[in-house]
């Protein structure tokens, strides 16, 4: 059995600062070679003439010319299009695929408008949006855009129930072809104990003594929440503890620059939160382990989400959660057994939860253990990947 993941084009394989797509495919590719299964990962090679095969960290990935856009206008769109017009023309030359699974809107839909029928396709879905009612013009023109593509596969991954029940009902996929199968995390990778004073030094932290985040500085995210939260919990703390919010300062993990969101939330900190965050960036993924690993607990007070890898990731190390009702969000955190939920958007109640955790060590504690042992029994690699082989036995 031979297996194409296809990535986005975008972040390039392996993915070292961030990239839930890409982590997925490199994964899944890797943990599937350990099962015997011939699988591959392509990708989009944009500076080159020629295809180029190479393995790294136990993945084969197979990289595709494509010619970049001469325009900005939408560029990661266009970009996505035609490196699904570069995989599609690469593969109708190849008759060894058997299974071909793509996991972005673009890049899935050029695929599904030029399927070969000598393979089976597979789509997973980690669009956030699906399971949202009011959504702008540009995410409903995405939702007809990636609808089409589920319809026309084989198979579509929904990553979690909220997932599953959005998929069938509003992009009309039947019933029979949805699965659920999650999002995993290398266990053995984010686990606790990882100390790294010199890391942590860096940044001017000490260990247990800081709540993280984790994620891009977009809205979306509501870093503002979790800064207006931290502002009125650190007033009635006893002792001195900081926020680390981790990742880029824009929507795209391929730019450098930094969005106005971000510069009103680094001037809001500096002027009411005096040297009590940091902003750190996007860090690679040797650093992000210890940032987890030390942290107090991860919150996530994003608006949307699909099935959030930061919680698979910080559940690894070791670290409670704290995360908002959004999306599927309620299906990694059980309340009160590895974390704390708190309502979409209300900041008050976040500060409320965050003040309840910090303030009782025993329960931190207790929602800590059971955090790193519910990833090791749910959401391990190895265990979604043998999830999905048997799956994609079924089609052959």
């Amino acid at each position: 059995m031979r297996i194409a993941l296809v990535s986005s084009g975008l972040v390039p394989l392996p993915p070292t600062k961030g990239g839930a797509v890409e982590e997925y495919v490199c994964q899944l590719v890797k943990h599937l070679r350990r099962f015997g299964v011939d699988a591959v990962a392509i990708d989009a090679r944009w500076d080159g003439n020629s295809i180029e095969v190479e393995s790294i960290n136990d993945v084969e990935i197979v990289k595709l010319p494509v010619k970049p856009p001469q325009i900005n206008f939408k560029r990661n769109i266009i970009m996505e299009l035609m490196f699904g017009r570069a995989v599609s023309k690469y593969l109708k030359n190849r008759k060894d695929f058997d299974i071909v699974h793509a996991n972005t809107a673009f890049v899935g839909y050029s695929l599904a408008m030029n399927i070969n029928r000598t393979y089976r396709y597979v789509y997973t879905c980690h669009n956030p949006l699906w399971p949202e009612e009011k959504v702008y013009l540009s995410e409903k023109i995405i939702r007809l855009i990636e609808g089409y593509t589920m319809r026309a596969s084989d198979i579509v991954v929904a990553l979690n129930k909220t997932m599953y029940k959005a998929i069938i009902n509003k992009a009309g996929v039947k019933k029979y072809k949805v699965i659920i199968v999650p999002n995993g995390v290398d266990i053995d990778f984010f686990k606790p104990g990882l100390n790294k004073d010199y890391i942590l030094a860096k940044f001017g932290l000490e260990q247990q003594n800081y709540v993280l985040f984790v994620g891009r500085i977009i809205p979306g995210k509501g870093v503002h929440l979790l800064l207006k939260a931290f502002k009125q919990v650190i007033n009635e703390l006893t002792y001195r503890i900081k926020l680390v919010v981790v990742g880029p300062f824009t929507r795209s993990f391929t730019s450098n620059d930094i969005s106005t969101y971000a510069k009103v939330l680094m001037k809001y900190a500096e002027k009411e939160l005096r040297g009590r965050v940091v902003f750190t960036g996007p860090v690679d993924r040797n650093v992000l382990r210890i940032l987890y690993s030390n942290a107090y607990c991860l919150v996530l007070p994003s608006f949307t989400e699909a099935f959030p890898m930061v919680l698979l990731e910080a559940m690894a190390s070791g670290i409670p959660l704290i995360g908002s009702t959004a999306g599927g969000i309620p299906d990694i955190i059980i309340d009160g057994v590895n974390g704390l939920l708190f309502r979409k958007g209300d900041w008050r109640d976040l500060a409320e939860k965050l003040s309840t955790l910090l303030n009782d060590k025993d329960l931190r504690n207790k929602l800590a253990i059971n955090a790193r042992n519910i990833a090791e029994k749910l959401y391990s690699w190895e265990i979604i990947a043998f999830k999905l082989k048997n799956y994609y036995r079924a089609l052959m």
